[in-house]
């Protein structure tokens, strides 16, 4: 059985790490589907999809975990929701379930009768990316809640300070 696990990761962190274990435990494989991969260089999507692959490449790899029992990929974000799955039926390699705590992902899949599981989360509070993006630009310690994979990938492109000036910037490219 394969199932998917979809999120924009920006950045991958350790609670996307456990629940790619957890899906593992209960699964033969996982599509980790990178979405809104069309998205890049703003503050609520900075790093590009290809970096955000090989930032969760890189963490499984270092990990326990079977890097042959994982797909990694990115998808667009679709503008017409009603067509979303067939979308990513089309996309992605074939999938048995989807893992999901969003309400609305979970929705708009069963609509399309997709079986959706909902997952129990690391502590999503503490592991959150939205928060981890702001300690980046704030200057506060955000390495404890990522792979250190991503701490390496992350300050080998200089990702903090790339932050911290989209953050600081008058430019406002069209968000999403």
């Amino acid at each position: 059985m394969r199932a998917l696990m979809m999120g924009r990761f920006q950045p991958f962190h350790l609670g996307h790490l456990d629940l790619v274990e957890k899906i593992l435990d209960e699964c033969d494989e996982v599509i980790i589907a990178v979405t809104s991969s069309q998205f890049n260089y703003l503050e609520k999507d900075p790093f590009t999809a290809g970096e955000r692959i090989e930032m969760i490449h890189n963490s499984i790899n270092d990990s326990q975990i079977d890097l042959s029992r994982c797909f990694i990929v990115g998808i667009e974000n679709q503008f017409n929701v009603a067509t979303w799955s067939a979308y990513l039926r089309s996309a992605l390699p074939h999938f048995d379930k989807v893992y999901s705590g969003n309400d609305y992902v979970k929705m708009l899949l069963a609509d399309s009768g997709i079986d959706v599981v909902t997952p129990k989360f690391l502590d999503r509070a503490t592991y959150n990316a939205t928060k981890i993006r702001k300690m980046m630009i704030s200057g506060e310690n955000w390495e404890s809640f990522v792979p250190k994979a991503v701490v390496d990938y992350i300050k080998n492109i200089n990702g903090e300070n790339r932050l911290k000036v989209i953050s600081q910037s008058d430019t406002k490219p069209t968000e999403h």
